[in-house]
């Protein structure tokens, strides 16, 4: 049995603690996203590093890819514990820095070992130490805020790494095209090293977050909402997955110019971003398993239509149907998720690590294709499988909760 987080052992906490405000917005927004900035440029890097500079093979890609996706399921589903360690030595802010320091380090490992041995271990370290990275963040950004301020909070957080892995995905094209890619990595360095300036603003140890006024703002509602919502989420980042390394063959079958191919490929990170501020700054979905659904529905019906779009328009509609679905699930995935964990590090090592598990099933299902001698249909057919059946558990899960909304 977990012991329980420090953050809720309150008879310990004097009352000056007790009194703590929460972590100011903009440190947390702005380490937030030039972390997410450095996750862009390194994962849209990672794999044309691999396959131009290293040799890699379609099979040795995709087995990096699902090795990553294990470890960081790993890594975050135990984070809560891996934190409790640290903070035997430490404190929350100094196990992040340790992180952030790390992945600095190991960065630009292959310029001066430039060798597959070498991508391989900078790649997974990395890996690992971005799925401690993240649920010790989320601990600080929910710690001390209930209700309204807690559901701001996670909006503009959401809002924070968006935008930055839209910009990492826009600055790994031109790296490619002008032939610096290699320093694509390295670059984390730099980067890393101006978050921890705004990690000093952070204090020691995240306030204290109050289990009573917590649960004040959690409704009965929200327990199968985030069961179903947690079914969905790693299946979204199986179409991700999924869609990424085929994309660009689809938008070439249809025409698509290549000048062209990368803005159209683009459509649905703005169309995630955008359901993303919808959500925001709405409250109308909360405790409803109908938006769930919905969203759970764009997801596959835009893999089914992308993967079959007769022409360019119905592909962009399909981008469209997959961002806005994606982009719901994850929202209600990491909000019901954080108010019912009550700002736990294992509330956000939990979801983190369904993103991990959605990473590592379309590689599995691509090596799983390739060990069978099969082309890309057999690989399209077993990721539809996969979303019709977690569809379903998913909706059945989410009937269990009221019709109308208890926020």
């Amino acid at each position: 049995m977990p012991e329980p987080d420090a953050n809720l052992a309150q008879p310990d906490r004097t009352r000056a603690e007790l009194a703590e405000p929460p972590t100011a917005a903009f440190p947390i927004a702005a380490l937030t996203f030039l972390c997410s900035l450095g996750t862009g440029i390194l994962w849209n890097a990672l794999y044309f590093i691999a396959e131009s500079e290293y040799g890699f093979t379609q099979g040795q890609s995709l087995l990096l890819a699902f090795l990553n996706g294990v470890l960081y399921t790993a890594v975050a589903v135990s984070a809560g514990v891996s934190v409790r360690w640290l903070e035997r030595f430490t404190s929350p802010r100094g196990a992040l820095a340790v992180v952030l320091l790390s992945q600095g380090i190991l960065a630009p490992l292959l310029l001066v070992f430039p060798q597959a041995t070498t991508l391989w271990f900078a790649a997974i370290a990395m890996t690992a130490l971005g799925a401690l990275q993240w649920p010790i963040v989320q601990h600080y950004l929910v710690s001390g805020r209930h209700g309204r301020d807690m559901r701001n909070a996670i909006g503009w957080w959401n809002a924070s790494w968006m935008a930055a892995t839209a910009i990492g995905l826009a600055i790994a094209g031109p790296m490619k095209a002008a032939g610096i890619v290699e320093w694509a990595i390295p670059s984390l360095l730099p980067i890393n090293l101006v978050a921890l300036v705004f990690l000093a603003r952070f204090p020691r140890k995240p306030p204290h977050h109050d289990p009573s006024e917590q649960a004040r703002h959690v409704p009965a509602t929200y327990r199968p909402l985030l069961d179903a919502s947690r079914i969905l989420h790693p299946m979204g980042y199986l179409v991700i997955g999924a869609l990424s390394p085929i994309l660009p063959y689809l938008l070439t079958s249809l025409g698509t110019a290549a000048a062209m191919q990368a803005p159209i490929g683009s459509v649905w990170h703005v169309a995630r971003f955008a359901a993303v501020l919808v959500l925001w700054q709405t409250t109308f979905w909360h405790g409803r398993r109908g938006p769930l659904v919905a969203a759970g529905l764009l997801l596959s019906g835009g893999f089914a239509l992308a993967v079959a779009s007769p022409n360019q328009a119905m592909l962009v509609a399909a981008l469209v149907a997959i961002g806005l679905g994606q982009g719901a699930i994850y929202y209600s995935a990491i909000y019901y998720g954080l108010a019912i964990g009550g700002a736990r590090v294992e509330a956000g090592g939990i979801h983190e690590a369904l993103v991990g598990a959605g990473y590592f099933m379309g590689p599995l299902l691509g090596l799983a294709s390739l060990g069978a001698g099969a082309g890309p249909s057999v690989f399209i057919g077993l990721v539809l499988g996969s979303l019709a059946i977690g569809c379903a558990i998913s909706i059945w899960r989410a009937g269990r909760a009221s019709s109308h909304s208890s926020a």
